[in-house]
């Protein structure tokens, strides 16, 4: 990847994650070029890769447009996503020992430095890690594919929806309930925790669910 290709997708990635390009809205190469003072070759590269990433359509005869998931589609994702994250936690609890937990609780207390900082995509990253966790202990190797690919999926929706920001930290729900889950498992307990688990997802699923408004 050239750094210019580098440029132009860090620069429309940023501007979507701000929220100053929104679902919907159209992004022209002419307006990245003026901006970065480019070619145009590099940015259709950045595009492709933007649109491999769900963060942009490409649309014939119109352009690169700012991608704008439906409710239906987090829906489906999100129902899944509780089917195989649930199931994680069930094979992975008789399997946790201390140095899991340890390890767990590193990344919860890494969640929390990244959001104090507003440095989105290392708690996209973090989030995900926590996300994909519990696959891994498992030791189901296409449990952990399919799980890291639907958590993939849902940073895009909180790219595109989530209000990261401009939520204080007082009214942040994920991370007391990321907590609530690492009790659970502390307690060597799989049946809250799967509890915990499908009761995180289905407030996230509600809660971008409910911003659809705000940006469309």
């Amino acid at each position: 990847m050239s750094s210019s290709e580098e440029r132009a997708y860090e620069k429309v990635k940023r501007a979507i994650m701000l929220k100053r390009l929104v679902p919907g809205q159209r992004i022209t190469e002419d307006w990245v070029s003026k901006e970065l003072n480019m070619s145009r070759t590099p940015i259709r590269a950045a595009f492709k890769r933007l649109e491999s990433e769900k963060l942009i359509e490409l649309v014939p005869n119109k352009g690169a447009i700012v991608y704008k998931p439906s409710n239906k589609e987090l829906r489906d994702v999100f129902e899944l996503r509780i089917v195989l994250e649930t199931y994680a936690a069930r094979l992975a609890v008789p399997k946790l020992d201390d140095a899991h937990l340890e390890q767990l609780e590193i990344l919860l207390s890494d969640e929390l430095e990244t959001y104090k900082s507003k440095n989105f995509e290392e708690f996209l990253r973090v989030n995900g890690l926590i996300h994909t966790f519990l696959s891994e202990v498992s030791g189901n190797e296409f449990l952990l594919q399919e799980v890291d690919k639907l958590n993939q999926w849902s940073d895009c929706y909180l790219i595109l929806r989530d209000e990261f920001y401009s939520t204080p930290m007082n009214e942040v729900k994920s991370i007391p309930e990321h907590r609530v889950i690492f009790e659970h498992l502390q307690e060597r307990d799989s049946e809250a925790a799967e509890t915990a688990i499908r009761n995180h997802l289905l407030s996230t699923l509600s809660d971008l669910s409910e911003r659809t408004s705000v940006f469309y």
